[in-house]
Parts: structure tokens; C-alpha cells; sequence
């Protein structure tokens, strides 16, 4: 059974050389190579960043579906950690460009070059997240998540949130977002910018979810 629409479906034939599978096997050496450097710079540290989290679950769902296509994997399995890595990445994009970008200009520095042009980054906040989004709304043709994928879509990041708070509440780590910065806000202010997080983290989830509906149905045409 596949998913909860109460219909068997049978998994997607691909070639060995699809699409698909070349746009999972750039995916991962682009990212393969840009965490190897960053881990290189900062060993386990990196992972104080949201980025390098949801980086490294697409290269995580880019191998799983390589290995669903070879038939090494279950693809529906493979294509729900691709739809999470997914929501995380564009949660990624979102927050560096409508947040961060604006932050950093702020400061009278050059925003978008600071933050997609420099070092790992344009791997990291530009074409990794590109990339998984583009895999999975163009060639990923498992059966859409249901409600139960979806709510698990937003795990990671509610992980991430819960621990970045606790580690900055006991100062293990500073930030690295000024929003995680606790003890610098008022209590409520923390509660605010947490519901507000994953508010937007949700919504993020929803929107793809739709996109992906939408061109599998003109797919289908």
C-alpha cells in the first residue's frame, strides 16, 4: 500500500541513465564536495547551521533515490526523505534570501554576494536547494506524500529548532541565527519567533506539496 490513498501503485520504470538519475548523481557530488570542504573548515561545528543540516539531507535523499532507481531501495521510502529533503532546502533558500540577505546588506556589506557567491555557499544556499526542488517537482513520479508524510516533513526542522534553542539556552552555541539568540530576547519574543519558524517551515511544506500535485496532473494530461 502506498502512502494513504487506498490504492496499490506500482513503482515508477526508470532507465538506468534518466533524468532523474543524473540530476541525483550532480546533486550529491555537489554536495558531497561542498560539506567535505566545510567539515574540513569546521569539523562538526558546521551542523550549528541550519543549512549544513538540510544540505546534508539531500545528499542523503539524492543516494536513496540513486539506489531506488538501481533497485537497491524501496522508491517510496527513497521519494518521502527526497520530499523532506526537499521542504528543508526550501526552507533553507527562503529564509537566506528574504532573511539573511536583507540582515547583511544591512550591515553595508553586498548581502547576495556575501551569501551566494562566497566559499561553499552558492553550493549550499543556492544550487543544492535549487537542485533538490528541481529534482523532485520535474522528476520524481512516486505517489504524492499524504498528511502523515507531510507532518513528517517538518520534523527536521522542529528538531533543529528545539535543539538550537536549548544549545544556545545553555550556551553551548551562539546562534548561529540572531533568532535562536535567547538570551538576548525576552521569553515571549523566543516563543514568537519559534511558532513563526515553523508556521513558515509548514506553509513552505504545503506550497511544494501543491506545486508537485499540479505538474504531475498536467504530467498526466
Amino acid at each position: 500500500m502506498r502512502y494513504d490513498n487506498n490504492k496499490q501503485v506500482q513503482p515508477v520504470k526508470r532507465t538506468a541513465w534518466s533524468a532523474d538519475t543524473a540530476v541525483n548523481l550532480l546533486l550529491v557530488a555537489l554536495e558531497g564536495c561542498a560539506l567535505t570542504m566545510r567539515f574540513i573548515g569546521s569539523d562538526l561545528s558546521m551542523f550549528q547551521y541550519y543549512t549544513q543540516c538540510s544540505n546534508l539531507l539531500a545528499a542523503i535523499a539524492g543516494v536513496a533515490c540513486l539506489a531506488a532507481n538501481a533497485g537497491k531501495c524501496d522508491p517510496v521510502r527513497a521519494h518521502v526523505l527526497k520530499f523532506c529533503a526537499c521542504a528543508t532546502q526550501l526552507m533553507t533558500f527562503v529564509v537566506v534570501t528574504f532573511v539573511l540577505v536583507p540582515m547583511v546588506s544591512s550591515t553595508g556589506q553586498n548581502g547576495f554576494v556575501r551569501l551566494f557567491l562566497t566559499g561553499v555557499m552558492p553550493v549550499t544556499h543556492l544550487l543544492g536547494p535549487l537542485l533538490t526542488i528541481a529534482s523532485y517537482l520535474l522528476f520524481e513520479r512516486e505517489p504524492m506524500p499524504g498528511r502523515r508524510e507531510c507532518a513528517l516533513a517538518l520534523v527536521p526542522t522542529l528538531a533543529y529548532a528545539v535543539v538550537a534553542y536549548v544549545c544556545n539556552y545553555l550556551r553551548i552555541f551562539d546562534g548561529p541565527y540572531p533568532f535562536l539568540q535567547v538570551w538576548k530576547m525576552p521569553i515571549w519574543q523566543t516563543a514568537i519567533w519559534f511558532v513563526v519558524l515553523l508556521a513558515v517551515a509548514a506553509g513552505l511544506i504545503a506550497l511544494l506539496w501543491l506545486a508537485a500535485t499540479r505538474l504531475r496532473t498536467r504530467a498526466a494530461q
